[in-house]
């Protein structure tokens, strides 16, 4: 039955493109490239290097055939492998690999089947390589997704990975976001999994966007529900910025949950899309591997097959379109199956089917929005590597030039029949091992405890058995999702919850288990969920090691876990973790130098030559005397000492350097408290009190004349706002710092500008702290007068520091102000260096001093 219902053309969504991607026009180089194919044409344009000079002559490989590895069935049996054997399937006559050979130059005339290095290496158009991106055009849109229901279906781009795609489909539907300088009311944001791929949140934490997780089941993504996509768009609060028009998802083997979301879900998280106008950015990398044996053991086996289920034209007709290929119509179909609006940007990448150092990939999405990629790529990226490119395609179309050798067993190419029989033997050998590693753990989360009891009248034996953890059978992808039971531990109620969970995994890396997890902490998109969830869960990969290694490695785990649920005492958690609170000891030493020398010099705390591994030189900032410094190995859970003067100015008085030592041990004495680092306190102090030995001792030559700031400066009136030069803004963890720095005459002014600032800009004026310092330089009646200041606003020691940076860069007339919107989260010493990154970087872009400074 030919179906006769109009398909509906995609929706504009230009109104989500970002300010400059609506300002991109196309690039007038790329566009020229269209006429460099034209026969015999004498180029005389373009800017292009002679492929003659070229130092590849050809580019080869030994490949596999596509029929290497054995697959497993497309249909969910109780066993699917006949044999437990890896892997290899030999072909008739014993054949595993042929040779790939890409020639220099190619003798074919149409380009969508010319593979050679005169092209592949040559400056292309950003769309792709033209025969790779043909193939990989046509494979989408009539294998993979046959059933697009929008008109004349989707168009592709090349990518270099999907990391590449994702970042340039942010920067087009995103708006950079600043705290601190643009209203809140502007903010964007984006949905995610509750757990989630944090290289993601990485790329869209720096752009400002809201991060709003979404709560999750063992399928993926809850449509409905409490913390479901639906009732948090329903009562999203406005004050938090703009409602989300973006939703990041990983929908097959979802990293790190394994979760694998059925069509009828899909349909629901994409009917809620399409009524709040949220575009979904499906980052499929697991497509592929969908393992059917999982669903007798999963939750009810919510993986659906797409010729089963996918609508093929709308909603009316009842066939759909087949892939053509029995493995490629089992697996659940992508939100691309379900896209009438067009609101799905699909990424996908060879990572997983190839290799990951390739970094090649592509996205899938509406005609519109992929021009409007295309013209990002071709001011950035261009195009991914014309030897990958044109390597793969070699490999897998094969030669159209009888000096080229594709992938296949008679030189051609494998074809889509062999690059599909490459997948299904993808999938065949990790669905055999997650089997492995599956069936050793769900056979090992039990532990069972023996004992006797004894009553009045008889002895009888006590089995107990205790649940270590839970996973759910993963249906697709290469993790693991493990759900610790840390409340049957002996320790629970003794300890913290993270500590317990930290501890676990600290024991499961000793020596006798050597098992590397991922701890759940890695993958929460939010500090909330980091503390009150994270804790409960490892992600563990079975794809990594080598075959051989699945079975012993994840016996091991068992047993790890086994022997951390029969400690007892809580100083049996300390002794695991005494190495790993060292080396944090260490970590928080090195960071401390690393601070303190990024603001007073590179020099200023440094190792003794020579010395002892705790012995350092501690150099008092612009006084002129050097200490001895010992600092163990424990710091600063134990004090540091201060052993002796290392030596003083020739010009400085007798018993100078005793006296310092004197007044840095006595308070070094009284600030020290264990587990907090204490050396930046103790520079603060000694350059304060240093500064009131040399005032006593000198003549006053800040202000020769005697007189009081004002008398020098009387009260001036700023007659136009403060010309504001502003930094970049900086976030840790939570806290934002932002800094602002412009030019003044007299004090009075500088206070005119704090003033102005603070009651003008609504957000400086909410910031928690302000601290601010300036120096003015000046003539009175022909006498130089210099004047300086500081404000902390309550970040103690942080406007002295801030004074002390102008005073190392040597400038003069400016005042900087440094805004921080507290977190909640401590920072510790490091907050300090941020201060003055920030500080250092708005004073040199408004043209004070150079940028000499160390950088943090």
């Amino acid at each position: 039955m030919v179906c006769t219902n109009k398909i509906p053309e995609p929706l504009d969504l230009s109104h989500h493109y970002s300010r400059v991607t609506k300002n991109r026009g196309a690039s007038a180089v790329k566009d020229f490239y269209k006429y460099f194919g034209i026969p015999n044409i004498g180029n005389l344009a373009g800017g292009l290097p002679n492929h003659n000079y070229f130092p590849f002559d050809t580019l080869e490989g030994a490949a596999a055939l596509p029929d290497r590895f054995k697959p497993t069935p497309n249909k969910p049996v109780n066993s699917p492998n006949e044999g437990r054997e890896t892997v290899i399937s030999k072909s008739a006559n014993d054949f595993t690999t042929s040779q790939v050979l890409v020639p220099k130059t190619s003798t074919t005339a149409d380009l969508l089947r010319k593979i050679d290095l005169k092209s592949a290496l040559q400056y292309g158009t950003s769309q792709g390589y033209p025969p790779l991106y043909s193939y990989l055009r046509q494979f989408t849109r009539e294998n993979m997704h046959p059933n697009v229901p929008y008109a004349d279906g989707p168009e592709i781009i090349l990518t270099c990975g999907s990391t590449d795609g994702f970042s340039k489909t942010i920067e087009a539907l995103s708006n950079l976001w600043i705290g601190g300088h643009d209203p809140v009311e502007e903010r964007e944001g984006i949905f995610v999994e509750e757990f989630c791929y944090m290289n993601a949140i990485q790329a869209v934490r720096p752009r400002g966007l809201n991060i709003i997780p979404i709560t999750i089941d063992e399928e993926g993504m809850e449509a409905s529900g409490p913390g479901g996509l639906e009732h948090v768009l329903r009562n999203w609060d406005e004050s938090r910025g703009k409602r989300p028009h973006l939703m990041y998802t990983v929908t097959i083997g979802q990293n790190p949950t394994s979760g694998t979301l059925s069509l009828q879900r899909r349909k629901e998280v994409y009917a809620i899309c399409s009524r709040y106008d949220v575009v979904i950015v499906e980052d499929d990398p697991y497509w592929y591997l969908q393992y059917p044996s999982a669903k007798d053991r999963s939750i009810g086996g919510q993986g659906q097959s797409s010729l089963e289920s996918t609508p093929s034209c709308g909603n009316s007709c009842n066939k759909p379109k087949s892939s053509g290929y029995t493995f490629l119509d089992s697996l659940v179909p992508s939100y691309l199956s379900v896209d009438t609006d067009g609101r799905v940007v699909r990424l996908d990448t060879f990572s997983k089917t190839v290799a990951p150092g390739c970094r090649l990939g592509w996205i899938t999405a509406q005609p519109a929005i992929c021009e409007r990629l295309l013209r990002i790529t071709e001011t950035s990226t261009q195009q991914p590597s014309g030897f990958v490119q044109s390597l793969i395609a070699e490999m897998i179309m094969g030669p159209h030039s009888p000096n080229g050798r594709g992938g296949g067993n008679d030189d051609g190419g494998w074809k889509t029949d062999g690059w599909v029989r490459w997948l299904e033997g993808l999938r065949g050998n990790y669905e055999r091992r997650v089997r492995t590693m599956c069936e050793i753990l769900d056979a090992g989360k039990q532990l069972v405890k023996t004992g006797r009891r004894q009553s009045m009248s008889e002895e009888w034996s006590v089995v107990d058995s205790v649940h270590l953890y839970d996973f759910a059978w993963p249906l697709g992808g290469m993790f693991i999702w493990v759900k610790l039971n840390l409340e049957s531990h002996p320790l629970w109620k003794k300890t913290s919850h993270s500590k317990l969970s930290r501890a676990l995994w600290i024991h499961l890396t000793t020596p006798r288990y050597l098992v590397l997890v991922a701890p759940g902490s890695l993958f929460a998109p939010t500090e909330k969920i980091r503390e009150e969830k994270s804790y409960s869960y490892f992600r563990i990969c079975f794809a990594a090691v080598d075959e051989a290694d699945v079975a012993p490695v994840s016996h091991r785990f068992v047993e790890g876990c086994r022997s951390f649920w029969r400690k007892k005492k809580l100083d049996h958690i300390d002794e695991d973790m005494e190495e790993e609170v060292e080396q944090l000891m260490t970590e928080d030493k090195e960071n401390e130098i690393e601070v303190i020398n990024s603001i007073y010099g590179e020099h200023t705390l440094k190792k003794t030559e020579g010395g002892a591994p705790e012995s350092y030189l501690l150099a008092i900032p612009q006084k002129d005397v050097t200490l001895c410094l010992s600092i163990p190995s424990q710091y600063p859970t134990i004090a540091l000492q201060l052993t002796a003067v290392d030596s003083v100015g020739p010009a400085s008085q007798k018993g100078y350097g005793t006296y310092v030592l004197g007044i840095a041990r006595d308070f070094l004495a009284k600030i020290f408290t264990p587990g907090q680092v204490c050396i930046f306190d103790l520079l603060q102090d000694l350059e304060q009190r240093l500064d009131e030995y040399d005032t006593d001792d000198a003549e006053d030559e800040t202000n020769p004349r005697g007189n009081s700031p004002d008398a020098i400066d009387p009260l001036v009136e700023i007659t136009k706002p403060p010309q504001w030069t502003v930094s970049t803004a900086v976030t840790e963890k939570k806290s934002v710092f932002l800094a602002r720095a412009c030019t003044i005459q007299s004090t009075s002014e500088a206070q005119a500008a704090i003033t102005h600032l603070l009651s003008t800009d609504k957000r400086a004026g909410k910031a928690t702290h302000n601290i601010n310092a300036y120096r003015i330089r000046s003539l009175v009646d022909g006498n130089e007068v210099v004047y300086q200041d500081c404000d902390d606003d309550g970040e103690d020691a942080a406007g002295g520091r801030l004074l002390k940076l102008l005073q190392i860069m040597d400038v003069w007339n400016v005042l900087v102000v440094v805004s921080r919107w507290y977190g909640g989260i401590k920072l510790g010493p490091v907050r300090f260096g941020i201060i003055n990154a920030v500080a250092r970087d708005a004073i040199i872009a408004a043209g004070f001093g150079k940028d000499s400074m160390p950088h943090r």
